[in-house]
C-alpha cells in the first residue's frame, strides 16, 4: 500500500482509513487489530478488492489494482485473495 487511504461520502464525508504505507511481504502472516470503528473491515475490504481507495495505490504481487476492470479485480480475488 502506498498512501492509500479511503473516504466514503456523504455529508459530512467519512474517513474510513487515514492515508498509509504497508509492505506485506509473501509468506507473512498479518493480524489487524484496533477498537470498534478504527477501519480493520475498511481496510479487509480494499485488501480483497471489494472496496477501492479513494487515495494512494495499492500493488497485489506487483499489479497495481487502480488500473483493472472489475472482472479483473473478480479474477485476482479467486486467485490470489482468501477469506476466512
Amino acid at each position: 500500500l502506498e498512501d492509500l487511504g479511503l473516504t466514503y461520502p456523504g455529508p459530512p464525508p467519512l474517513t474510513a482509513l487515514h492515508p498509509c504505507d504497508m509492505r506485506i511481504e509473501h509468506g507473512e502472516f498479518v493480524t489487524i487489530v484496533g477498537p470498534s470503528g478504527s477501519g480493520k473491515s475498511s481496510l479487509l475490504n480494499v485488501l480483497g478488492l471489494l472496496d477501492n481507495p479513494t487515495r494512494g495505490r495499492y500493488l497485489l504481487n506487483g499489479i497495481d489494482t487502480s488500473t483493472v476492470n472489475d472482472s479483473r479485480r473478480a479474477a485476482l480475488r479467486g486467485q490470489q485473495i482468501g477469506f476466512v
